[in-house]
This record gives structure tokens, sequence and C-alpha cells, in this order.
């Protein structure tokens, strides 16, 4: 048999790319492209390895269960749910391999079609089945969102550096300064703005908090915000005031970040909540 390496690793490249972007989409992560790209390739240069004869021990369940990790973490950084984001991807990763090899082989053999009526469909639901199911129960909270249109998309631009995120639209949050409303975001989720120092201190905002960490910061756009909430009569959180925010294509302008030390969302679909109306925009 005849194996073309450049078809090998093209074809690893776009089935790990669209797995990796249909992932972040599912899971409200940022794309952040060149992540994606060298992802992508690594996982086409792994194809490569695994349709070699000499090195197919590659090819077999635990190497792609580690290069599926791997691919992950090339893609999104550190995650806290690193484990949802990876079994996500390699269900799907899986998936897309499987058509993929569908469609080959229905082109390539005469009455390939004909190999549609000898599948066990009873299987094939319910392996789908199974699949929706785990999605459902790994998702359930971004999905719904999602489903509802709660999710919008946004970045968050500072000192010409810009960070993408999906954002919760909470009329339920509150939060305002100087009578504007205050977009809340996961400090993890705004690593592109961070300097090397200002990523270490605030590595340590939930664990400092936030008056220590705003002493070791070096940049006068960073104060506290005082909050109140359910159980919490007065507390502060670290914000900042971004350059410019856009909400779904919409223009906030000069806005306040504030930034929390936890996820806000316990399934990791959405990094940020906003109680303001998305319709309005604000000069900077």
């Amino acid at each position: 048999m005849v194996i073309y390496l450049d078809m090998a690793f093209l074809l690893n490249c776009l089935s790990d790319g669209a797995a990796l972007y249909v992932t972040a989409q599912m899971s409200g992560l940022p794309v952040r492209r060149r992540r994606l790209l060298l992802a992508s390739a690594a996982g086409g240069t792994y194809g490569v390895l695994c349709a070699i004869p000499s090195i197919r021990f590659a090819a077999s369940f635990f190497p792609q269960l580690a290069a599926a990790a791997l691919l992950v973490r090339l893609a999104f950084g550190r995650q806290k749910a690193f484990f949802r984001h990876f079994l996500l991807f390699f269900m799907l990763s899986c998936t897309m391999g499987g058509v993929l090899l569908a469609a080959g082989r229905l082109l390539r053999e005469n009455g390939g079609l004909e190999l549609l009526g000898q599948l066990n469909w009873s299987v094939f639901f319910l392996a789908g089945g199974v699949c929706f199911m785990t999605l459902a129960v790994l998702f359930q909270g971004g999905t719904r969102h999602a489903a509802a249109g709660h999710l919008c998309r946004g970045t968050v631009e500072l000192r010409g550096n810009r960070a993408p995120l999906t954002v919760l639209l909470d009329t339920g949050h509150t939060l305002t300064d100087g009578g504007r409303p205050v977009l809340t975001v996961h400090y993890a989720a705004l690593d592109p703005l961070w300097t090397p120092r200002e990523r270490a201190v605030l590595s340590r905002l939930e664990a400092d908090g936030p008056a220590r960490c705003l002493e070791r910061l070096e940049d006068v756009r960073f104060r506290l915000l005082p909050y109140q909430a359910v159980g919490v009569s007065g507390g502060l959180l670290l914000c900042f005031r971004a350059e410019q925010v856009r909400l779904d294509g919409q223009e906030l302008g000069a806005l306040t970040v504030a930034l929390s030390p936890t996820e806000v969302s316990d399934g990791g679909g959405y990094h940020g909540l906003w109680g303001g109306e998305r319709e309005e925009s604000h000069a900077a």
C-alpha cells in the first residue's frame, strides 16, 4: 500500500484543527490563531508518524490519548477544566477521523454506497447517544446558555494587546463603577494582556487577595473596586481600565474590567459576566 505522507499531514492538520476549533466554540474558550495553527501542525506531524509502518505503535490508544492532551495544551494553554476540554476534543477528533476514513472508502471503492447498508445502525445510534449524553453532562451550563442566546464573543484591549473571550449576558450581574456596568472576567482569560510580572502577581490573586496583589503591580491602571454580594457585606475586586471592550461587534469603549480570582463558570463555557446592554455603544 502506498502512503502519501504529505496527504496524511494535510488531512490530520485539517481534522485536528477543526476539532480544536469546535472544542473552543462549545467550551467558550478564546480562539487564538497562532496556538491553533501550532496545535494543528503538531497533529499533522503526529498523523505522519502514525502512517510510518516502522513506528505504527504511535497509533495505539494510549499514545493517541497523550497526543490529544498535548494538542489541547498547545491550543488552549493551562485551563482548570482541562479534562473536559481534552475529552471533548478526543471525541471530536475520533469522530472526524472516522468520517474521513468512511468518506475515503466510499469514494475509493466501487459500489461504496452499499457499505452504508451493511452498517449496524443500532450500534451507531447507541454510540451517538452515549456521546451526546456525555457532552450534555460535561457542558450542560455552557450549552444551555448558548442555546438561549446568552453567550456572546468579545474582546478586551490593553496597551495595544487584545484578549478574546466568551461572555455570559447576566442581568443579575449589577456591578457598576461610576454608574457604568463593569465587565467581570476571570484573570487567566485575559492572559494576552499581561506582562510577565503581572502574570506572576495575578497567579497569586486567589491566595494573596486583591489588596496585596495591587501593592506589587506597577501599572496605575490597576485599582480596587468595592462590591457587595449575597453573604458578602463588603468586598474588594482588583480591576483595571481597559482601553476598549467589544461585545458581539459592539464597541463599549473604555470600560472597567474587574478580575475574578476564580472561574466564573462551573463548566468553563464562558469566562466573563456582563450585566449591561449589549446594544449600547460608548465612545472611548
